[in-house]
């Protein structure tokens, strides 16, 4: 391991050098020395920017939403084709590949830099100051880890701080990355307050969600330990107990932006409204639906307390509707989907009249409200709510609209302006269908039914729905649906479809482009190494079939 850690290659040293960090040139605009790293003030600094560096891990869409069954791109552009479906075009020279791994391996090394130089006796740092920060650091360095693996498979396993110019790596085996990843996180259980006082902060209950997640993911591998499944069901029973966390009586006040922070969120990305601390801002309210303004401005002007601003580039597949098998029971369905949208342009004459109606995907009444503009969810026995696409037959007629994802909604943010809410990572629902998940693995199906009832009872618009709305079975393809009501727009679906075995055959059966390009395979379960660094570092190889 020594040889591997030592062996970095000139490009990952060049793009982790302390001094690239934007952070700290925002918060000490003065040239930052090597010594800054070697006090208490340079080593939080530190730690914040490798916070914040994961604000580009959950917005690169690209590895989150596509190539999935819930959502699909807009166009057909080269990035779309080779992330979205699977084309025979998908190579190591794509942007995204590039960008996606040398951040992460910027992550890496600064949690590398913070490790090494941290010491108990530095000035002003107490006990309780060098456990937190080393806890905090160890699971950022292992979630980074987490992404390597699950989306290149084996990578070089760097866990000291590199000055040297190397041109060689080993890639290191997904048994031994694992493995360290899971010694990591069960060394700082324990170690941090079960919720952490100032939001953004990783907690002894983001710990626990994590090490469970690992367990799990492990559990499907040919390198599993026999107790994988059962480990990961007591981690996530062990957050679930921890009396800080509940779920939010509603599911929609789970998302009420004037209630972050609330007592189901474990960890969240923070972004905020000073503009010298939110970068890009969160994008998640804007990618999942249409530019209402641009397409119909005789009805709609830019106002982002009626409307989001919409950059269309994700959209909702329209089977994930039907998911939704009664959509009125379910009271995730209204609280996720906008589907009406009322004329706000002073200058029409019908400002106020419904403009735009899209009826409850099961909803057989038609326009029943008489709006302006209705767009059915079929038309012509195909579905109505894609994109238009002159490249498939079935699509070229469609509405080029279609319900927004609501549960993101940011009114506070100017609009085309940078999202300022947080961004929820790990949430206690999360937690119970997790949980459930690990339970059927180890074939305990009544404790999972539960976990899964239990939010599912949480969704239902009443007490009657809640008992009609119960499972009484359940296999990896119900969670798997479950789990797309419940985390709609949220993250990790690509991962989660991984995870257990599932994304190659719900990505089939979803997604259009998926099955047009009809390419599919093993081979895509992990994503091709970035060129560059192949070119650049001996060693490290390109994965099959790209």
């Amino acid at each position: 391991m020594k040889r591997a850690i030592r062996n970095i290659g000139f490009t990952l040293l060049i793009l982790l050098s302390p001094a690239c960090s934007d952070f700290l040139q925002v918060e000490n605009p003065s040239q930052v020395t090597d010594d800054f790293y070697n006090t208490k003030k340079g080593q939080e600094a530190l730690l914040v920017d490798i916070y914040s560096k994961f604000r580009s891990v959950y917005g690169t869409g690209e590895f989150q939403y596509f190539g999935t069954d819930l959502y699909m791109a807009i166009t057909e552009s080269p990035i779309e084709k080779m992330f979205n479906g699977y084309d025979a075009s998908f190579n190591g020279t794509a942007g995204l590949i590039f960008g996606y791994w040398s951040n992460l391996y910027k992550i890496i090394q600064q949690s590398n830099i913070l490790l090494n130089r941290i010491q108990p006796d530095t000035e002003g740092m107490t006990p309780a100051d060098y456990a937190s920060l080393t806890a905090q650091t160890r699971f950022l360095r292992s979630l980074a880890y987490y992404y390597l693996t699950e989306t290149f498979g084996p990578v070089p396993l760097l866990t000291e701080e590199n000055q040297e110019l190397i041109t060689a790596v080993t890639r290191n085996s997904e048994t031994e990355l694992y493995t360290f990843m899971i010694n990591e996180l069960e060394e700082i259980q324990d170690v941090l307050p079960a919720r952490s006082a100032e939001s953004g902060r990783v907690s002894n209950a983001a710990v626990l969600q994590f090490l469970g997640k690992l367990y799990l993911t492990r559990a499907y591998r040919s390198y599993a330990q026999p107790d994988d499944f059962t480990k990961a069901a007591s981690a996530f029973e062990k957050v679930i107990q921890i009396p800080e966390y509940e779920l939010q009586p509603t599911f929609a006040s789970v998302f009420d932006e004037l209630n972050q922070n609330n007592s189901e969120v474990i960890w969240s990305i923070q972004y905020g409204s000073d503009k010298n601390y939110y970068g890009g801002g969160n994008s998640q309210q804007s990618i999942f639906g249409f530019n209402i303004t641009a397409l119909n401005p005789d009805m709609f002007v830019a106002s982002q307390s009626d409307y989001s601003f919409m950059e269309r580039y994700y959209w909702i597949n329209p089977k994930v509707h039907e998911l939704f098998t009664d959509p009125v029971a379910d009271s995730r369905y209204d609280a996720s989907f906008q589907r009406e949208f009322y004329i706000n342009n002073p200058a029409n004459s019908d400002k106020g009249r419904l403009g735009i109606y899209f009826p409850r995907w099961n909803d057989t009444s038609d326009d029943s409200k008489n709006a302006v503009l209705y767009y059915p969810f079929r038309k012509n026995n195909e579905y109505y709510w894609y994109p238009q696409s002159s490249s498939m037959p079935a699509l070229k007629d469609a509405a080029d609209k279609m319900p927004i994802l609501k549960k993101f909604r940011d009114t506070k943010m100017l609009w085309k302006g940078a999202g300022t809410r947080e961004d929820v990572v790990m949430r206690l629902a999360d937690t119970y269908l997790l949980c459930a998940e690990a339970y059927l693995g180890a074939n305990n199906e009544q404790k999972a039914l539960d976990k899964v009832n239990s939010i599912r009872s949480r969704a239902a618009r009443t007490q009657a729905d809640a008992a009609a709305m119960r499972l009484a079975s359940l296999n990896l393809d119900i969670l798997m649906d479950e789990r797309a009501r419940e985390l709609l727009g949220e993250h990790d679906r690509w991962f989660d479809l991984k995870r257990c075995g599932l994304l190659i055959s719900r990505a089939k059966a979803y997604n259009p482009y998926v099955q047009k390009y009809n390419n599919l395979n093993e081979d895509h379960l992990v994503r091709p190494i970035p060129q560059d660094e192949i070119d650049r570092l001996s060693g490290l190889t390109q994965n099959k079939g790209y």
